[in-house]
C-alpha cells in the first residue's frame, strides 16, 4: 500500500520544483495591513451617545389582531335589538346588539345565558322562552366560545 501527499499516485519525484511558488514570499517590513490613518476631527465627535435601538420592543403591535378579548356573553336581564326570525332553522343574524331596556328599540330580553353550546334547542327546556339566539366568537376559524340565549319578545315582538 503507498500513501501520496502533494503528487499524483505513481508519481515517484523528489524534485522540490514540484512544490515552488510563482509568488514571491510575504515581507512583513513592506507594509503594515493592519495601520490606519489617524481619525480627523469630522469622524468622531465628543457628544455622548443618545440613541438605544432596544428601547422600543419592534413586537408590540400584533398585526394579525390575535389578542382581541372575546365579548362577554349577555346576562338574564339584558335587553337586545334588531330582527330575530321566528323560523326554528338556524340564520344568520347580524343587527343584534345590547340595549337598555327603556330604550325604544329594546325588542329582547335575555331570560337565560347557556355557555358553551349553539344549540338553540336548549332553550325548549325553558317554557317562557319566546325565541332563541346563539353567539359564536372564533378567531382564525377556531371557536374560543359559544352561548346560546333564551329571549323573550318586549313590546310588539312578544308572543303571547
Amino acid at each position: 500500500m503507498t500513501l501520496t501527499s502533494g503528487c499524483a499516485a505513481g508519481d515517484n519525484t523528489t524534485d522540490s520544483s514540484a512544490y515552488e511558488s510563482s509568488s514571491a514570499p510575504y515581507d512583513p517590513s513592506t507594509e503594515d495591513p493592519y495601520t490606519e490613518d489617524e481619525p480627523t476631527e469630522d469622524e468622531y465627535t465628543d457628544e455622548p451617545y443618545t440613541e438605544d435601538p432596544y428601547t422600543e420592543d419592534p413586537y408590540t403591535d400584533d398585526p394579525y389582531d390575535t389578542e382581541t378579548e372575546a365579548p362577554d356573553p349577555y346576562e338574564s336581564g339584558t335587553c337586545l335589538n334588531g330582527t330575530l326570525p321566528t323560523s326554528t332553522t338556524a340564520q344568520e343574524v347580524s343587527d343584534v346588539d345590547e340595549v337598555s331596556c327603556s330604550a325604544s328599540d329594546a325588542h329582547y330580553q335575555v331570560i337565560e345565558t347557556i355557555p358553551f353550546t349553539s344549540d338553540m334547542s336548549r332553550c325548549n327546556s325553558n317554557p317562557r322562552t319566546e325565541y332563541a339566539f346563539s353567539s359564536r366568537y372564533t378567531i382564525n376559524g377556531a371557536t374560543i366560545n359559544e352561548y346560546v340565549y333564551c329571549l323573550i319578545g318586549l313590546g310588539s315582538y312578544a308572543q303571547y
